[in-house]
């Protein structure tokens, strides 16, 4: 059975932007199912958004059907979780952060993956390991 994983907006937008990176690298074993990628229609907004923010569009030179189509590619490739999500009030130092810790909750995962500082710091919550796009695709290619 592959790994469980949340993968967080932070690591999806670097995926979008730079694909050979080591995020895109992360999505493409997603893809490939060498893990089970689990999204929440929150998750996928959130990168929606950030993609289409006005300083990144200037920087990088993407549009908005680029955009729209490669989050819709996304939600098929991840597992989108709409259900309700569990209380885990506060868990992590930015309030904006603990549904990508209650979704990994809810859905079981082994581990988020993020370049998110706040989530990073906690490390771990309950069983659910917390850990940078590097470190789990040193993982998944070990």
């Amino acid at each position: 059975m592959p790994p469980s994983a949340v993968v967080d907006a932070s690591v999806l937008v670097s995926a979008f932007l730079f694909r050979e990176s080591v995020p895109g690298r992360i999505l493409r074993f997603a893809a490939e199912g060498g893990f089970a990628m689990h999204l929440s229609p929150i998750l996928v907004e959130e990168t929606r958004r950030s993609l289409l923010h006005p300083r990144l569009r200037t920087a990088y030179g993407h549009d908005e059907e680029a955009v729209r189509t490669w989050c819709g590619d996304l939600a098929r490739m991840g597992n989108v979780f709409s259900g309700p999500l569990p209380d885990i009030s506060p868990a992590c130092r930015d309030p904006d952060d603990d549904h990508v810790i209650a979704l990994a909750v809810a859905v079981g995962a082994e581990v988020i993956v993020t370049g998110d500082k706040d989530l990073l710091a906690l490390g771990q919550f309950q069983a659910v390991r917390i850990i940078t796009a590097r470190a789990f695709l040193s993982r998944m290619e070990g």
